[in-house]
């Protein structure tokens, strides 16, 4: 069961750096250390730890901790709090763009396009189709 100790050791040791507690502008001790970490896809993450450091995090927190937060995994975490190799070996696979929500349904509801046409379609397809239905004569 992990600790607030092991989730600010990671955080130490990870690279995250500490944001002032802030409140009104006023520099406040509070009840948690933040924490912050820029990724180079310009993303930023955030968590806090509680001053509480013996104290256990429950395992459902703990897994959205690692999941939504540090975004991690749970091996990851470990060895890291254990003192192994902070940088990922591996590059995360690239995220391919994806067509907005709006625009699906406009090419499907408006356009008259049919969902497997629309889901074949690159963003830029998209954004021509949508563009190309607009220029028409009404």
């Amino acid at each position: 069961m992990a600790t607030f100790g092991d989730l600010k050791t990671f955080v130490e040791h990870d690279g995250w750096a500490e944001e002032p507690n802030l409140v009104r502008g006023r520099v406040r001790t509070g009840d948690h250390w933040r924490y912050r970490k820029d990724l180079p896809d310009r993303t930023s993450l955030r968590t806090k730890v509680s001053h509480s450091l013996r104290d256990e995090i429950a395992i459902d927190l703990f897994k959205r901790i690692m999941r939504d937060q540090l975004r991690v995994t749970e091996d990851r975490f470990w060895d890291v709090v254990r003192g192994g190799p902070t940088e990922v070996t591996e590059a995360p696979p690239p995220q391919a763009a994806t067509v907005p929500g709006w625009l699906v349904q406009r090419l499907i509801l408006t356009v008259g396009l049919r969902e497997d046409e629309v889901r074949a379609m690159t963003v830029d397809e998209a954004h021509a189709a949508w563009e190309a239905y607009k220029a028409q004569p009404q």
